[in-house]
């Protein structure tokens, strides 16, 4: 038998590699130590460099240009490590908004999410028609056609900008192919309609409680038909509602303004209007029980819903409500100068003199405030969508770089409080905490909160030079390491705490205070005795 070439014997020698180098699943790795040293060419085929190299050089670093600079995307998948096998806070569970395959990724988990998005799927198509057929009923129905042309061309120029508000990786690179390109413009349209439907509807809500009318006209009951999607769903636009605010369920914004600028009716009519629709529709998902902030917002700053969501409750009042500059991505070159920091749990600082109560009249729930040995923070409301809105907002700022990370760092101090159910009722108590959760039992209640936060903080990362709260953490443990207030503290809790044993100790203060002057007199008038 004739022996093998030493061409062929090379190829055998890397058949267990891949394109990129490493050992293929299954196959034994080579041991790279106790192999000879390469002499030459022979143990390096021509064929198999040129390969690496052609492999080498398809990898691109992917580029994300607007029309004004270089910006990172803003809109992405959630990494599994922030997950903690929770993937139900991020899939959505009655509409499916964006490119990204939420579908299909259902659909093969649970087969009961097979046909959940087929009813307003169809409505989309709806929604489309009811906004360009507005002008249908404003006697210019030649402009349908037109409408639904525009529209379309809008979309199709902005094609390259909403590529680049997505994140492209291995699975999503089908999105730049030709036959994705040609449903993108539809998608959008479908999509972009449905939500601007949603804002349209709420900004004029909006609007009527402003005039405090007390009850719509009828010509607004017979044009509103949002109500027959909840036949067998009785309750899906508050689903809707929650999977608005799904990081991996948006579409651009310039999107909707697109659209808005294309299909409104009256040309004078800003885009404002959206921000001040979206506010009023999330009103009821707010962490914090206060009326809607004033529309400040502008709708160029916003990049999504979430987004916009993140600024009306994610930022703290003054100059960060205005976005960061491109440069801000030059402070992630570096690594972080520390990890995060740690404090203890409620029921040590309050052992520790450190009194806890809640902070009134703020508009953020972020803006806590520590002074002389008083830690305020607002009030915070927990009801049963709360672990879904704050685990995309952390998801949010744990994937975009241009974001101030406030949320996940307030996420982190109150895990640091919360480290037990005494540490609940305690925060419940001086009315920090409104704890709404339905669905357990009022004696799992605490213990089911009690867990709240270190379920957000699964997988985050927040560095102490980069965490708003971090000043207000080390002067916390600075007066907790005191012996002052732990002495005012013990001294307190255990003769001030009941009023009999305050009254029995004030009464025995004064008999002590009798006791030494009759001592006092009685001595002095020894030693001076009156003449």
């Amino acid at each position: 038998m004739s022996q093998p070439s030493r061409r062929s014997r090379n190829m055998e020698d890397h058949s267990e590699l891949d394109a990129a180098g490493t050992s293929v699943r299954g196959a034994r790795p080579v041991d790279h130590r106790h192999r000879p040293p390469v002499q030459g060419n022979e143990h390096v085929s021509e064929d198999y460099v040129k390969h690496v190299e052609m492999r080498l050089q398809s990898v691109l670093l992917p580029k994300y240009v607007t029309d004004e600079s270089e910006q990172p995307p803003t809109i992405y998948k959630v990494p599994q490590e922030i997950k903690g096998g929770n993937e139900d806070a991020y899939l959505p569970f009655a509409v499916e908004i964006g490119p990204f395959p939420h579908y299909e990724v259902a659909k093969r988990n649970k087969g009961y999410f097979y046909h959940q998005y087929e009813q307003l799927q169809e409505y989309k198509w709806h929604c489309v028609r009811r906004l360009i057929g507005r002008h249908h009923l404003l006697q210019e129905p030649e402009r349908t056609p037109v409408l639904l042309h525009r529209c379309l061309n809008s979309l199709r120029s902005l094609e390259p900008r909403i590529r680049a508000s997505y994140q492209m990786d291995s699975s999503t690179r089908a999105y730049a192919s030709v036959t994705y390109r040609q449903h993108l413009a539809l998608n959008m349209l479908l999509d972009g309609c449905f939500i601007l439907q949603r804002l349209l509807k709420y900004a004029h809500i909006a609007k009527r409680e402003e005039a405090e009318a007390k009850a719509s006209s009828k010509e607004d009951e017979e044009e509103d038909d949002d109500w027959t999607q909840v036949f067998g769903r009785c309750w899906v636009w508050s689903l809707v509602t929650s999977d608005l605010l799904l990081l991996e369920n948006q579409i651009p914004f310039f999107v909707l303004q697109s659209l808005f600028h294309d299909l409104r009716t009256d040309p004078d009519q800003s885009s404002d209007i959206l921000i001040a629709g979206a506010l009023r529709l999330f009103r009821s998902l707010r962490p914090q029980p206060l009326p809607l902030p004033s529309s400040d917002i502008s709708p160029s700053n916003v990049h999504h819903l979430l987004h916009l969501f993140y600024l009306s409750v994610g930022l703290l009042p003054g100059p960060a409500m205005a976005p960061p500059e491109p440069d801000s991505l030059r402070r992630y070159r570096t690594p972080p100068s520390e990890l995060s920091q740690w404090m203890p749990c409620a029921r040590e600082l309050e052992e520790a003199g450190v009194k806890i109560k809640a902070r009134k009249g703020v508009s953020s729930f972020l803006d806590v405030r520590f002074d002389a040995g008083v830690l305020e923070i607002p009030v915070l409301q927990l009801y049963d969508n709360s672990e879904h809105v704050l685990r995309n907002l952390i998801a949010f700022e744990q994937t975009y770089p241009l974001t101030p990370g406030h949320v996940t760092a307030y996420a982190i101090f109150m895990d640091c409080l919360v480290a037990s159910s005494e540490d609940m009722r305690l925060l419940q108590l001086r009315g920090v905490l409104m704890n709404q959760i339905n669905g357990v039992r009022d004696q799992d209640k605490d213990d089911a909160a009690a867990g709240f936060f270190s379920g957000l903080c699964h997988g985050v990362q927040k560095s102490s030079d980069r965490n708003y709260l971090a000043g207000i953490i080390a002067e916390v443990n600075k007066y907790q390491q005191g012996r002052w207030p732990r002495w005012r503290t013990a001294l307190v809790r255990n003769y001030f705490s009941n009023p009999w044993v305050a009254t029995s100790l004030a009464a025995a203060v004064f008999l002590l205070a009798l006791t030494f002057m009759q001592t006092f007199f009685a001595a002095y008038s020894y030693f001076k005795p009156p003449h």
